[in-house]
């Protein structure tokens, strides 16, 4: 098996599965190191690691300054949240807040980008058994601001943050390591 972004969303659901719940007070950003693709799926350690970067009541602000710039160091990144979610109208639109809808249901979505693009995880308190994988980009401002962060121009990131002089050491790590290539 290789390394796929889909591979790296599982292994990071399936550590929260343990550790978190389906009530976070914010959005959390995560840098994610992968130390053996091959093994992400099949549970045993020392497959990757995970470290908080930072949480937000804004999931916008997690992608820009410090904390994106920080997250491109990684081999890939992770946003996670929780919510609700409702089923769509026949018009495909909502008929009313998901968080009054009487078929609510709490929800945990990680989406992960790396070099490769994004993907994502949703799993259900009420069946945390199964979880809905989506290995293509999908569409939203969510995919559109990851992609923004990890393939964007890092001197974007910088000025979105009062810390430039950070920033810029850690926009030198990453673009520098491994002699990585950013699609554009």
């Amino acid at each position: 098996m290789t390394k796929s972004t889909l591979n790296i969303a599982v292994w990071v659901e399936r550590r929260l599965e343990v550790s978190l719940g389906f009530h976070l007070p914010a959005a959390r950003l995560y840098g994610i190191v992968v130390n053996d693709a091959a093994r992400l799926l099949d549970d045993t350690g020392g497959a990757a690691r995970f470290s908080f970067i930072e949480e937000s009541g804004d999931t916008y602000a997690l992608l820009r300054g410090s904390p994106g710039v920080l997250a491109r160091s990684f081999d890939a990144a992770a946003i996670v949240t929780t919510g609700w979610a409702a089923p769509l109208g026949e018009d495909g639109k909502l008929t009313q807040r998901a968080s009054r809808h009487p078929l609510r249901r709490r929800v945990r979505a990680v989406a992960v980008v790396d070099d490769n693009g994004v993907a994502s995880v949703i799993r259900f308190e009420d069946d945390p058994t199964h979880m809905i994988l989506q290995s293509e980009r999908g569409t939203g401002d969510i995919v559109d601001a990851l992609e923004a962060m990890w393939f964007g121009d890092p001197t974007a990131l910088m000025k979105a943050d009062a810390k430039p002089d950070v920033a810029a050491e850690i926009v030198n790590l990453r673009t520098t390591r491994g002699g990585c290539t950013r699609r554009p």
